[in-house]
């Protein structure tokens, strides 16, 4: 993984879901940015895409299934190759807690997704993870 070109972000919020767009295309102008709902849209996308994702941007409260269920689900898989970043307005000292001590979990984001946050997933994807 050198190059983050494919983008996934998972949130019901249609307006966080543009915004994050528009804040991903200054940066990554060449990206492919894709988007889901809920865990399990995203989850299904990801099983039936047949080119990688190379990142993922995951809401945790959402109607379906929500991010940490995507987490559990994901670990079913024989391999998960995506960094995932957990993007919450959760301020609970649990969660946080949570996303670090999740192997699948690279790190946790406050919403907004700005640009400073965004470049530092950038920074944090191209970087190799502890975790590795």
């Amino acid at each position: 993984m050198d190059k983050l070109e494919k983008i996934l972000l998972v949130d019901d919020d249609d307006i966080f879901l543009m915004l994050a767009r528009i804040n991903i295309e200054k940066i990554l102008p060449n990206a492919t940015i894709f988007t889901a709902s809920n865990g399990e849209e995203a989850y299904e996308f990801i099983v039936n895409q047949k080119q990688e994702i190379d990142v993922i941007f995951l809401d945790l409260n959402m109607p379906v299934m929500g991010g940490w269920d995507f987490l559990e689900q994901m670990k079913t898989k024989e391999k998960v190759d995506q960094k995932i970043f957990v993007v919450t307005s959760s301020i609970d000292p649990s969660d946080k807690k949570r996303a670090e001590e999740n192997s699948l979990v690279t790190s946790m984001v406050e919403k907004p997704l700005d640009k400073q946050k965004l470049s530092l997933a950038c920074l944090l994807y191209t970087s190799p993870s502890p975790r590795d």
